[in-house]
């Protein structure tokens, strides 16, 4: 895999990847069923199944997830790095899918993200149709066959991960989502303050939008975790 920008939006992939995949991939059935990010039910991004980012705490969206055994696992919390955190699987998939990420390791803190990995069901023209065209992308390759542009949508606030396919392919309208990010306001307004963000600019080849000059730049500087953590 090759990351070199972009870490926030990144890093729930990264997670998913390292701790959940015998063979990274960003495609498969095994993945969430799920089609709010176009219906808006039960609640429309950024809540999810009634976990709202900036508001549901860590310990209601654990009891949420919890009631909801017919469809998913128990939650497997944990406080890697210090970030309290809990992955889930799709009932009988054997398969981790999710994420949700607290703002504090703390239970009574707001949850700060919610990741879900897609089996491929959306598309991108629909999430284009539904939220309109989005201000910000950004391009990274996660493996030699799997490159993806990522949607970034500050008002939502979320980010849609769109598998392209290898680094030659183009995105098309009926290129996949695989994964989308929800996360509170000040998550988003810690993204564009410390990414490098592509403007928009429609259906192109991955190349076009990996090569292209950012129109976003960091303005802050984030204190580097030591080596090995």
């Amino acid at each position: 895999m090759r990351f070199k920008k972009h870490l926030l939006l990144l890093l729930p992939l990264v997670i998913l990847a390292a701790g959940c995949l015998p063979q990274p991939t960003l495609r498969s059935d095994l993945f969430l069923d799920d089609q709010s990010l176009i219906s808006g039910e039960p609640c429309a991004p950024p809540c999810w199944n009634g976990i709202t980012p900036g508001e549901t705490s860590f310990a209601d969206a654990i009891s949420v997830l919890t009631a909801d055994d017919a469809r998913f696992t128990d939650p497997e919390q944990s406080t890697d790095g210090g970030i309290l955190q809990a992955a889930w699987q799709k009932a009988d998939s054997g398969q981790y899918c999710c994420r949700v990420v607290a703002g504090e390791n703390d239970q009574n803190s707001p949850v700060s993200y919610i990741f879900l990995a897609l089996s491929p069901h959306i598309i991108v023209d629909q999430v284009i149709d539904r939220y309109g065209e989005p201000e910000y992308v950004t391009a990274f390759q996660f493996t030699d066959s799997e490159a993806v542009i990522q949607l970034v949508y500050p008002d939502v606030p979320m980010a849609v991960t769109v598998l392209v396919g290898d680094p030659t392919a183009s995105l098309v309208t009926n290129s996949e989502v695989v994964a989308v990010l929800y996360m509170a306001p000040q998550e988003m307004e810690l993204i564009l303050d410390t990414s490098e963000l592509q403007a928009w600019n429609g259906y192109q080849p991955y190349a076009v939008y990996a090569e292209a000059t950012p129109v976003l730049t960091p303005r802050v500087t984030l204190t580097p975790l030591p080596e090995g953590q």
